[in-house]
Parts: structure tokens; C-alpha cells; sequence
């Protein structure tokens, strides 16, 4: 490169300049010895930086001073579900959320992240937050190309210590299309994990005392869990303190999906929805809580304490020996057990619906005021709402009970005929009833019978649905769709009549497992508890399965821990391990194949793998053979079933024999009951292929969701499926649940021949020939000749 003279001659001034300048700065810095450089000179903060930066005279050293670290604020979830999808054109749902004082007084703001379906037209569409029945916002449902974030503030005053109840209400209309069909397109889904309250995080922690259990709250994900940290796992002492634990924290929280993960360290930190529970005597919590009150050497303890690292609590429970404990323990779990003999008025479910559901024992009425329904209009096409009851563990009414739903309703002019009711329980279709008048009309007590037999013991759920046709949706103008007069409403003085129905026990019955505890839930006397192992994947399986087992038995479960499977003899039993640790003898009597504890999870082998390919072979040739013949049976089976709603299980004089389960490489976890060897008593048997899948799937089956599949007498979760794989009960055994009576007995007659066809036509056909021989004696006896 060339430079012109002058340009060169003030280049090289420049460059000498700068040369003494960089000397001059850097004689000024002193070195010290070790020919490091000292202290440098002040820096101004970058923009954007928090704090304020003071600088002192001193020319070697400066001193800066900023301000502490504000936290952020500290966020409650409220979804306490995996996800939540308000559908259709009307939905609703409603969360408790559990807060402190300080909470309460500290909460300023709800933050919403939610997102649409494309074809959701936002001009007639509205999303509703109600906090404590008072909204306290709206807006239109216009977030279809991605999550949107939404603050509302909430006024002071409105949130209390306690249960605070939030509501999503969601209003859709569709863009274009005005048919029943394109209603089930509309959706808005709200994001758990960015729906929250914005609480202020304080030092000391939120929970303070036992009352505040139920403020451990959800996670982004709707989870809760209780870290238990017991650093003498092994010992056979801790096992039934830790039980009776996990049910007392279970009870207090009541949240929907809570897990139990027992531990012999402490977690390095806790997340939203979870909390550390520290238990163990004095000695062997002092090296890791080191602020453990001096009192535990000496007595019983169970408290907060300041977490070893950070500033938040953890529960500590602890003692100078385990009876000690287990006396602290039981201080937590009393006050909130429920004596045996005091039956319940509601299942205790408000974490999962912000509502009590009323249990029903027999004939009762009840208005859908009562059962949270509120009287509401709607102008669409397809309305639908719904309520929730509880029903006992003994209920036998699957045969032939009916309930009655008179429904006080009405219905525009421009309704059509075709319209109709729908009730559903339980997600299946229970009866359906037509509109009639072409000039609209109101319905004061429309008697509508709904059958009883997809009721299931525990939580119901049961949804009344209206689809409206009219000659505007046919045509299906420009704007209609979002047109707001009135078709339809339904009042809330409608009333739910459920008649007596038949009351006894049968077992096995995993359906009154998961809903109530049956038959775990009633007994004076402990049950058995078998554990194959005292490590942290058996011990935390027990933990969630009896946590789960105390919320919805509405009470803590007496359980005795054994050592060896067949010393519990003929009592009421749970038996928790891995399928190849468990005695041949539990695995004959809760129907589990012998051969499945070895090749359950077992690798594949070429022998195995040549005995795949064999049976393969054989259900091959037996469906070629047989096809024709099994493709006819089953047309018939479907047109009995069609017609005269009657099954080919129906068709039987005595029960059958229940199959074998036989796990596959896809099932992860099963759950199986049986009845003892002299079939007195009922054991429970919780496996999987190995300890890490025994956690896993009890962790996945304690989720309120699939909790609520468990049916027969075996479940299998599938590690690739979103149900579970149930097997029917064959033959069932009857436990007498309550006293005897003449009433009684007529239904569970009623209801054993209901389901058993062939058995009540062979008896009437007996009766009926008795009858006709008593009647040609009595004749001959008077003298008169048939």
C-alpha cells in the first residue's frame, strides 16, 4: 500500500501519540512482585445493568456497590393436569388452588398461556377467567399460530388463606361452517405451565406448618411430589411409619397426581409442586439438618425446618428411636383420619374439580343446583355440561338399574325436529330423547331414564348434551354462526333421581379398588403388606399406591408389614415386587401365569424367538381353518348384542374360570386381584419386569386419568397406548357389605339374573312346570279332570 507524504508524516505522529499514551496509562497501574498486574481502573457499567456503581478517589483500588439480587416472583400453577382442552362450543372447567395468608396478601396477577383451533372465529369467541366467582377477564380466543401470554391483575382482596377456585369458561363459534359436525373442531387448549399465580418469593419459605401442606401446589406439568429422604432405607422399623406417613401427607393434599420418590439423600433442589420430607431418629438427621431441634434427641418431632441448602423448608419427622416416630407420625395422620364406622356424605375430590361429589347410597333426588350447575342459555348448536356423583364400593346395579333425569329445559321456535338429548355416564351413551314440537316448548320435569350400567364404584361423571338443528344452519348464511339469540336453555332446578339399588361386594373388583378401597378401606384389622425388597424403587411404589389408596378410601389404611409372602395366611394382603420375586403361590391365586416371572422382560433368545415364531404359526392356521366359522359367530354375537343387548357372557349357566394373564413385552406394570387360598380374603399384586419399571409404572398409574381405567380383575398399563388393558371378571365372589334384608336380597337377585339370561330362563321354566304340576294335583284333588 502507498501513502502520500503528508499522509505518512501524520500517521507516524499519530502512531507515536497513541504509543505514549498506552505508557503512560500503564505506568500508572503499580506491579507487584510477582510481576502480576494490581488493580484496574474504574469501568462504567453496561447499559442495561442492573445496580448502581459508586466510584471512590483511591487511584489504585475501586469499590463497587450494588444492590441485592431481587428474585423473580415466585409462580403457583394452577392446571393441576398434563394438559387442559376446553371443547366445543361451550366449556368450562374449574381448579382449586390451595394458598397461605402470605400468599394470599402477596398474589397480584394470573398469568394465562393459551392457544386455538385456526378455524375458531375470533369475533364470536370468547375466553372467560372467573377467580372466586368474580371474572377477572375477557377476551377474544384469537392465538391460533402459536401460545399466547396473557397477564390479568387481580384486585386486592379478592384471593383468601385457604381454597381459592378458578375458572376457564370458553365461548366458541366457527368461521364458515354451521353444521353439529364442525362443533367438534372448536378448541382452545390452555398451557399448564404457563398458566399461573405470581406470588412474591420470600426468604423464609411458604410452608410453615402442617395446615399448609395443601399449599405445596402443582407443577408445570400438573405433578406433585413428595420427596421422602430416609437414610436408614433398609431398616425393617421405617417401613410402616413410612407408609402410614405417605398416607397422611396423601390425605392432606389431595392432590390429583401426586407421587411418592423415597430417597436416603437429600435433593440438591425442589421444584414447583414438590417437597422434601425428612424422617429418621435424631442421630441420623443431625449430619444432614443441621438446625434439627435439639428436642428430637428426647422426644417426638414433626415440623418445619430450614433446608440444609437454600432458603426453603423441608418437613422434618424424627425422634430418639422408631416407636418415637411412629408416634409423630401418627400426630400427623389422626386429625385428619376418619374413624371406622362414620360413613362419608361426599368423596373428597376438590382437587380435581373444585367441588365435593356427593356420594349416593341408595334412592336419592338431588338438583343439579345442588350438584353445581347453574342455570345458562345458549345460542349454538351443540350445548353440553355436566356433573359428577359418587357411588359406593358395593354397588350391584350394572343389570338393570335405571336412574331418572327430569330435566327442566326449553327450546326456541326455529329448533327442527331431529333435535334430541343425549345423557352420557361415564363417556358411554345412556339414553337419548327426541324433540317433537315444531314450535319450541318447555319442558318442566322431562323424565328421561338413563341406566345404571356404566356406573362404576368411586367418581362418576355424567354429561347432558343438546343438539339443536335449525333451517338457518342448513342454509348457513354469512355470519350466522356467530348469531347471538337464544335457542336453548336448561335450568338448574332439573333434578337426578336414583332409585335403591342392590348393595353387596364383589371381589376381585379393581373398580372399587381405585374408587374407593374396597376392601381395604373397611377393615379393623391391618392388612398385610409384602415388600420384596426395602429399596427405593419397591418402598416408593408402596408409598404412591397407599397414598392413592388413602384418598380415595377417605381414610388412612391399617397396614402390617410381612417379611415372607406366605406368612400372611388367609388375610386381606397387597403384595408389591418384581414378577420373578414373587412365590408361585401369589402368582396362581391373582390369575398370573407361572411361566410369565421368567420371560416377562426376559431379552430374546433364539429359543425364545423360535417359540414366537411357532405360536404365530398356529394362530395362523387356526384363523385359516376356522375363519368363515368365527367371522358368522361373531356377526351373530353383534346382532344379539345390537337387537337385544344381550352378550354371549350372558348366555351361561355358571360362571367361567378367569384366564391367565400373560404380561407381553410391551406391558410395563400390572396391577392383579385375587382371592386367598381359602378364598376369605383378597390379595392385591402390583408387579413389573424390574424395580425401575415398578416406580415407573405406579408413578404412571397413580395419575388421576388412568387411575380412573382400572377395572376386572387385572390391568396392564401398555407402554405405548394412553389406556389400560383390563380383564373382565368371570367369576366373582360375593362379600356381604350390608345387613341382611328381604329388599336387598330382591335386588341382588334382580341383578344376578340380569346378567345371567340362561340361568333365569331355565328357572322360570322350572317354576313355571312346579307351578303347572301344583296346579293339576290341587284340580285332581277337587275332583275335576284336566
Amino acid at each position: 500500500m502507498k501513502f502520500a507524504p503528508a499522509a505518512a508524516v501524520g500517521l507516524g505522529l499519530f502512531l507515536a501519540l497513541s504509543a505514549s499514551t498506552t505508557f503512560a496509562q500503564e505506568a500508572a497501574v503499580p506491579f507487584d512482585m510477582s510481576g502480576e498486574r494490581g488493580p484496574t481502573a474504574d469501568k462504567k457499567p453496561d447499559e442495561g445493568e442492573s445496580g448502581t456503581t459508586t466510584t471512590t478517589t483511591t487511584p489504585t483500588t475501586t469499590q463497587v456497590e450494588q444492590k441485592p439480587v431481587v428474585k423473580p416472583p415466585a409462580r403457583r400453577y394452577i392446571v393441576s393436569a398434563p394438559s387442559l382442552m376446553l371443547e366445543g362450543e361451550v366449556a368450562s372447567r374449574s381448579f382449586p388452588i390451595y394458598l397461605t395468608k402470605d400468599e394470599a396478601a402477596g398474589a397480584d396477577a394470573l398469568n394465562l398461556g393459551y392457544s386455538n383451533a385456526v378455524v375458531v372465529a375470533p369475533e364470536a369467541s370468547r375466553l372467560t377467567v372467573v377467580v372466586n366467582d368474580v371474572p377477572i377477564g375477557e377476551m377474544p380466543v384469537q392465538s391460533a399460530e402459536g401460545t399466547k401470554d396473557v397477564q390479568l391483575k387481580l384486585p386486592a382482596g379478592l384471593l383468601r388463606p385457604g381454597v381459592n377456585r378458578v375458572t376457564f369458561n370458553a365461548t366458541h363459534r366457527h368461521r364458515t361452517d354451521c353444521t353439529i359436525r364442525s362443533t367438534y373442531d372448536l378448541w382452545t387448549a390452555i398451557d399448564p405451565a404457563r398458566t399461573f399465580l405470581t406470588l412474591p418469593d420470600t426468604p423464609a419459605g411458604r410452608l410453615q406448618t402442617m395446615d399448609d401442606i395443601p399449599a405445596i401446589g402443582v407443577g408445570p406439568t400438573g405433578q406433585t411430589k413428595f420427596i421422602l429422604v430416609l437414610p436408614e432405607m433398609g431398616q425393617p422399623a421405617a417401613t410402616n411409619a413410612l407408609m402410614r406417613l405417605s398416607q397422611g401427607l396423601a390425605m392432606m393434599a389431595k392432590m390429583p397426581n401426586q407421587t411418592f420418590d423415597v430417597v436416603n439423600t437429600m435433593p440438591a433442589t425442589l421444584g414447583a409442586g414438590e417437597l422434601a420430607v425428612v424422617m429418621g431418629t435424631a442421630g441420623d438427621l443431625t449430619p444432614i439438618l443441621p438446625r434439627l431441634p435439639a428436642t428430637a434427641g428426647s422426644s417426638a418431632v414433626a415440623t418445619f425446618v430450614d433446608a440444609p441448602a437454600g432458603d426453603g423448608k423441608v418437613l422434618a419427622v424424627s425422634g430418639p428411636d422408631w416407636p418415637s416416630i411412629e408416634s409423630a407420625v401418627e400426630g400427623i395422620v389422626s386429625p385428619i383420619d376418619r374413624p371406622l364406622g362414620i360413613m362419608r356424605e361426599a368423596l373428597s375430590v376438590r382437587q380435581r374439580n373444585a367441588a365435593e361429589m356427593p356420594l349416593v347410597y341408595g334412592e336419592t333426588t338431588l338438583t343439579l343446583a345442588a350438584l353445581g350447575v347453574r342455570t345458562g342459555e345458549f345460542s349454538g348448536r351443540r350445548f353440553r355440561t355436566g356433573f359428577d356423583i359418587g357411588i359406593p364400593s358395593d354397588f350391584y346395579a350394572d343389570a338393570y338399574g335405571e336412574a331418572t333425569l327430569l330435566l327442566d329445559a326449553a327450546y326456541a321456535p326455529d329448533v327442527l325436529p331431529g333435535s334430541h338429548f343425549d345423557v352420557y355416564v361415564n363417556g358411554n351413551l345412556a339414553s337419548t330423547v327426541p324433540f317433537n314440537s315444531r314450535n319450541g316448548g318447555i319442558f318442566r320435569h322431562l323424565p328421561i331414564r338413563v341406566t345404571m350400567r356404566h356406573l362404576r364404584p368411586g367418581p362418576n361423571r355424567i354429561d347432558i348434551e343438546a343438539i339443536l338443528l335449525t333451517q338457518a344452519d342448513a342454509v348457513c348464511a354469512p355470519g350466522a354462526s356467530a348469531l347471538q339469540e337464544p335457542r336453548f336453555a336448561l335450568f338448574d332446578t332439573s333434578e337426578l333421581r336414583v332409585p335403591n339399588f342392590a348393595r353387596i361386594g364383589q371381589m376381585p373388583n379393581l373398580a372399587a379398588l381405585s374408587g374407593t378401597a374396597f376392601p381395604y378401606n373397611g377393615q379393623a384389622e391391618p392388612a398385610a403388606l409384602y415388600l420384596d425388597r426395602l429399596d427405593s424403587d419397591t418402598l416408593s411404589t408402596g408409598a404412591t399406591f397407599l397414598g392413592r389408596l388413602a384418598v380415595s378410601g377417605g381414610r388412612a389404611l391399617q397396614v402390617r408389614p410381612e417379611s415372607s409372602a406366605l406368612a400372611i395366611g388367609d388375610r386381606n394382603a397387597i403384595l408389591i415386587g418384581t414378577l420373578s420375586q414373587l412365590p408361585p403361590l401369589v402368582l396362581s391365586q391373582t390369575h398370573i401365569a407361572a411361566e410369565s416371572a421368567s420371560t416377562w422382560g426376559a431379552p430374546v433368545t433364539g429359543d425364545n424367538q423360535q417359540a414366537g415364531t411357532q405360536e404365530a404359526i398356529d394362530q395362523w392356521q387356526s384363523r385359516v381353518r376356522g375363519g368363515a366359522w368365527r367371522s358368522q359367530v361373531a356377526a351373530f354375537q353383534a346382532w344379539l348384542q345390537e337387537t337385544f343387548d344381550i352378550s354371549f357372557s350372558s348366555l351361561r349357566l355358571l360362571p367361567g374360570e378367569e384366564q391367565e394373564v400373560v404380561p407381553d413385552d410391551s406391558a410395563q406394570f400390572l396391577i392383579a386381584q385375587g382371592d386367598s387360598p381359602d378364598h376369605t380374603a383378597t390379595w392385591t399384586v402390583l408387579s413389573a419386569p424390574t424395580g425401575a419399571s415398578l416406580k415407573a409404572g405406579m408413578a404412571a398409574m397413580a395419575q388421576d386419568a388412568r387411575w380412573q381405567q382400572l377395572d376386572g380383575y387385572a390391568s396392564l398399563d401398555d407402554k405405548a397406548s394412553d389406556s389400560l388393558d383390563t380383564r373382565p371378571v368371570s367369576r366373582a365372589r360375593f362379600v356381604p357389605t350390608q345387613p341382611w334384608s328381604f329388599s336387598n336380597m330382591r335386588l341382588i337377585a334382580a341383578n344376578w339374573l340380569s346378567s345371567n339370561i340362561l340361568s333365569y330362563a331355565l328357572a322360570f321354566c322350572g317354576l313355571s312346570l312346579l307351578l303347572g304340576m301344583a296346579t293339576w294335583g290341587l284340580l285332581r284333588r277337587f275332583g275335576r279332570q284336566l
